[in-house]
């Protein structure tokens, strides 16, 4: 599953903190839901600036990449999306 989550960068000393710079990137999530030995039980991550372009050109051809395996990507439909957010639990 993938959502787009705000990151901010914080600055400052303890006492004084602020939060600057926001940026919109990609988090993703992924429940194994066969059999197989190639992939966790669970891993998630989120996609640095510097990885985007090269991540969603990947999405966009329909593949990922973990663990130094390329895997084919099937995206949900809408029902699909919630019957899976309700079963994982990984709202966004």
């Amino acid at each position: 599953m993938i959502r787009v989550t705000t990151w901010w960068q914080r600055e400052g000393p303890f006492w004084r903190r602020r939060w600057v710079n926001p940026r919109e990137l990609p988090e993703w999530a992924l429940s194994r839901v066969g059999p197989t030995l190639r992939l966790p039980d669970f891993d998630d991550g989120v996609v640095s600036a510097e990885e985007l372009d090269e991540q969603l050109a990947e999405w966009d051809a329909g593949t990922f990449r973990l663990g130094g395996g390329l895997f084919v990507l099937d995206w949900l439909g809408d029902e699909e999306t919630a019957a899976a957010h309700r079963e994982h639990g990984w709202i966004g």
